[in-house]
């Protein structure tokens, strides 16, 4: 949930019935916010009756030299109202980041040419330099059909940059320009300090074009490196990150549906705060294992406590808010979690035409707490 939503306000030229007024367009003027709860109004002659205000206003992230072909306005919803266009954002402002609003206005032939301008909200104090400071999977040898890449930096980064500065190398330093999927609007977190990279599928899948034109993109005993090349700039624009990379080897594919009873529980005993701590059988996603299995009673309640994942993601580690007082617990696990390769519980990524997909939604079973010593 955002706390007290920065509010982007345009108001433009006035209808009447079905008509526009007489009156020329107004591109009117611009205020710039100084602060992230500040509002950007642009005032005009009047207010319409506006039946779809994203016609009038995006906001875009990014300077306007990157603006808006092929990228994505930010998400938010917009309130029409006698004072004008209101656009509430689904995530608050970030400090430093360069914002581009493209506005317009109609007038008796049509809508007027959009106008952008661009901000900034300038940090209340310095940001430290970014930097690289993990990426998953974090082992050194990973399956051949790895799915997804976490890239953690420390600072907010600027978005719609990752194809100019991360790269997937072999071992001869042949970059492969075609490994990564390209999205119009990048898959970053709300405080734009993960990003997601997903491979192709079609160079996992095996029997489609893309794999049999190109092959896979990591292929079995071979070694790669993903580099991040030194100069993304942090959302700011005051510091560049430096080089990061990556090397690892690949082994043989996953292509065995998950199942919990290759799991192994190390249960915590009553009475205490010891851990529940799983062993996978495989690596599983970094980033869904934060919510992918819950702890509950024998009631269904959810116990409260911290996951940690561990051991290569190969570690799932829980330590309960409070102490253990029940003799045994429940284990659920969501049938859409993936191991590194995106195999689920329900189904392989890379599955026959004819194959099944199991339809439960969770898989749960019952953990026996070790009684407390005497």
């Amino acid at each position: 949930m955002k706390n007290a939503p920065p509010k982007v306000v345009l108001a433009i030229g006035f209808f009447v019935g079905n008509f526009l007024s007489a009156a020329p367009a107004d591109q009117g003027s611009l205020s710039i916010p100084e602060h992230r709860s500040s509002n950007i109004l642009l005032e005009l002659q009047a207010t319409p009756a506006v039946i779809n205000p994203s016609e009038f206003l995006k906001v875009f992230v990014g300077n306007i030299e990157k603006c808006c072909e092929g990228i994505s306005p930010m998400a938010g919803r917009y309130l029409s109202s006698g004072a004008g266009i209101t656009f509430d954002p689904a995530f608050d402002l970030i400090e430093g980041q360069n914002y581009t609003v493209m506005s317009r206005g109609r007038h008796a032939t049509g809508y007027s040419e959009p106008t952008l301008t661009e901000f900034i909200i300038q940090p209340a104090v310095p940001t430290a330099a970014p930097e690289v400071i993990a990426m998953y999977p974090s082992a050194d040898d990973i399956p051949e059909n790895t799915l997804r890449f976490y890239i953690h930096f420390s600072t907010p980064m600027q978005p719609h940059l990752s194809t100019k500065f991360i790269k997937l190398v072999d071992a001869k330093g042949t970059t492969d320009t075609a490994a990564f999927m390209a999205f119009k609007q990048e898959l970053w977190s709300e405080d734009r300090k993960r990003l997601t990279l997903l491979m192709d599928p079609g160079r996992i899948k095996r029997g489609v074009s893309q794999n049999l034109n190109l092959g896979p993109a990591l292929q079995e005993n071979n070694r790669y490196s993903i580099v991040v090349e030194d100069g993304w700039p942090s959302a700011n624009g005051m510091s560049q990150a430096p080089r990061f990379e990556k090397v690892f080897s690949v082994s043989q594919a996953l292509r065995t549906i998950p199942s919990t009873d290759s799991w192994q529980i190390t249960p915590p005993r009553s009475l205490t705060l010891d851990p529940l701590v799983i062993k996978f059988d495989r690596p599983f996603d970094n980033q869904l294992s934060q919510n992918s299995i819950k702890v509950l009673s024998t009631n269904r309640q959810i116990i409260p406590g911290t996951v940690s994942v561990e051991n290569h993601e190969k570690t799932w580690r829980f330590e309960p808010l409070h102490e253990w007082t029940n003799a045994k617990v429940v284990i659920s696990v969501d049938s859409r979690f993936e191991d590194v390769a995106g195999n689920n519980f329900r189904d392989l990524l890379d599955h026959s035409v004819d194959s099944s997909i199991k339809t439960t939604d969770q898989h749960t079973f019952t953990v026996e707490l070790k009684p407390t010593p005497d």
